[in-house]
Order: structure tokens, then sequence, then C-alpha cells
């Protein structure tokens, strides 16, 4: 009996020492793997991927200027004069497709930011300082934006709703009207200002087509929006400048994310 227990221990040893062996082994390699698999990087430029975001938020900005035509401009648009009667009316009758395009709205004017804040940054280590600035007040307006859509999708529908609710309701769209306006001049001043830097830029990042077409737009928009704030009633031009500007941008962050780098 004896024997086969000092057999037994023997072989469990040797076992043991071949897994040792084996784990010493392979132990290096799975090191040099994972240090491999730590050393790649996915490497993306500011431009490239500043262009995705703008191009998609862009997107999404079209999308919503499109549900904003289809609702009632009394309670959507800055309209002008106002009328109370008539917003509060609009703002029950469109209140789905309202609430549809804030939703968009807000999700795409945080991408849209995003891409425009890689853009500026990329543009200031250039050391164009001139775009830089359009491109802030680009950010800028999307900002603005973000709770012009908030308003619109999730605050007047409700409050016109209910039957206490005229006179917050009021109050929520006369500063929804103020903030849409100064959206559409910081939008179309920064896009201006970004766009004719293009047009004279030795290197630049969106063709001369594009960049006069969103240059007209942006006139368009800062035109209209300081009408709306003297009491004309343009604000279909402010609409109009906004959705138009907003597929312009489309296309140059495609081709901002296509530019050879």
């Amino acid at each position: 009996m004896k024997p086969f227990v000092i057999w037994f221990h023997s072989a469990t040893k040797l076992a043991a020492k071949q897994q040792e062996v084996g784990m010493t082994d392979s132990a290096p390699a799975r090191l040099d793997l994972g240090r491999e698999f730590a050393g790649r990087d996915i490497r993306v430029s500011n431009l490239t991927a500043g262009g995705a975001c703008v191009a998609l938020g862009s997107l999404g900005v079209t999308a919503t200027s499109v549900l904003y035509a289809l609702s009632p401009p009394a309670a959507a648009l800055p309209a002008q004069p106002f009328d109370q009667a008539a917003a509060l009316a609009g703002a029950v009758a469109g209140q789905s497709i309202m609430r549809m395009a804030g939703t968009i709205g807000i999700f795409s004017d945080i991408v849209m930011a995003v891409g425009a804040l890689l853009v500026a940054f990329e543009l200031a280590r250039r050391g164009r300082g001139l775009a830089v600035a359009g491109w802030v007040a680009i950010v800028l307006s999307i900002v603005v934006f973000t709770f012009v859509d908030a308003i619109v999708g999730f605050v007047l529908g409700p409050i016109a709703a209910m039957r206490d609710g005229a006179g917050a309701f009021v109050g929520f769209k006369r500063l929804l009207d103020a903030l849409f306006l100064l959206g559409t001049m910081a939008f179309g001043g920064g896009a201006i200002l970004a766009l004719m830097s293009e047009m004279q830029a030795r290197a630049p990042i969106a063709s001369k087509p594009l960049a006069v077409m969103g240059v007209l737009a942006g006139l368009v928009g800062v035109l209209s929006a300081a009408a709306c704030f003297a009491g004309f009633p343009l604000e279909q031009g402010v609409g109009i400048s906004i959705g138009l500007g907003s597929a312009i941008f489309v296309a140059i962050g495609a081709q901002v994310m296509l530019k050879p780098q």
C-alpha cells in the first residue's frame, strides 16, 4: 500500500510541475498580447469627428425645422405681432407635433454643438481666429436653441391646456420668441463669419459654393430676426433661414468629415 502512495504523490508533483511550467511559458505571451491591445489607440482627427457630429446634428435640426413648419406658426414661431389667442389655440392643437419637434431638436442640438466645438478647436490650433469666432457663435446659437426646443416640445402645450395657465403661457411664449430670434441672429452671424473665412482660406475645409449658400442663408436669418425684433412679421424668414442653413451644414459637415487630413 505504501509504494502506491509514494507513486501517486510523485505523479501529482510531476503534473503540478508541468502545469506550473505551462503557465510560466504562456504568461509572457498573454502579457504581450495585453500590451499589444493596450498600445492600440483609435485616432480620429478633430475635423473628422467634428464634421461627423455637425452633419448628423444638422440633419436632426433640419428634420426639426420641417416639424416646426408643420406646427401652428402662431405657437411654434416668433410670430409678430404677438396674438395670445392664436398662440394658445395653436399650442393646444399642435401639441403632439411640437413635442416631436422638441424631442428631436434637443438631442440634435447637443450633437451639433459638440461637432462645432471640435471644428472650432482645430481652427484655433491653426490660428484662424475669424473662423473660430464664427463657429463659437454657432455653438452659442445651438445652446440657445436647446432651450427653444425644450420650451416648444415640453412646456407650451401642457401650459396652454391648463385652465388657469394663460398667464404662464404668455410669459414662456414671449421668452421663446426672444430666444428664437436671438439664436437665429447668432447662427446667421456665426455662419457668415465662419464661411466667409472659408472663402478666403488657403486650405478651406468647405467648398466655396456651399460657403456662399451658407453666408446667404445666414444673412437672411440675421435680417429676418432683426426685423422681427423691430415688430415686422418676418417670422417665416426666420424659420426658413434656420431650416435652409441647417441643411447646408449637413453638406458642410460631410465635407469636413471626409476631407483628407
